[in-house]
């Protein structure tokens, strides 16, 4: 999401289904999603999008071993979120950091809370996740 260009329908819509994938099948998923300085936030037909989406599937995504971790650099905005966080609390695990290096070190801190091994695949891709 790095400005001009704003996330499009297809690629929300794929993040969705790839989710969508783990539930339906019971697997576990944590995401790194990045979001770069200055781009702003998503459309609103998006937030709506996500929005729905997490609530058509409350129930589920509670399950321990399904979660989100979001790099937001402003710390505004990691301050609105723990404020929208506080009075309406996300139905799946959301942790927030600043950086990519501190992401990363949250998706193995998560996988590892989870009980999912570390594969080299994953600790190559998380090592060579653009700074």
């Amino acid at each position: 999401m790095k400005l001009p260009r704003q996330a499009e329908d297809r690629e929300i819509a794929l993040m969705l289904s790839i989710a969508d994938f783990h539930l339906e099948r019971g697997l576990p998923f944590v995401a790194l999603v990045r979001h770069q300085r200055g781009t702003g936030v998503i459309a609103a037909r998006h937030r709506k999008a996500f929005a729905d989406w997490l609530e058509e599937r409350r129930e589920q995504l509670k399950r321990n071993d399904f979660g989100v971790v979001v790099v937001i650099p402003e710390a505004i905005f990691r301050a609105v979120l723990r404020v929208v966080y506080r009075f309406r609390t996300p139905p799946l695990r959301t942790v927030t950091t600043p950086d990519v290096g501190s992401a990363t070190e949250a998706v193995r801190r998560e996988l590892a809370r989870i009980g999912q091994p570390i594969t080299p695949e994953i600790d190559r891709f998380l090592d060579g996740v653009p700074q």
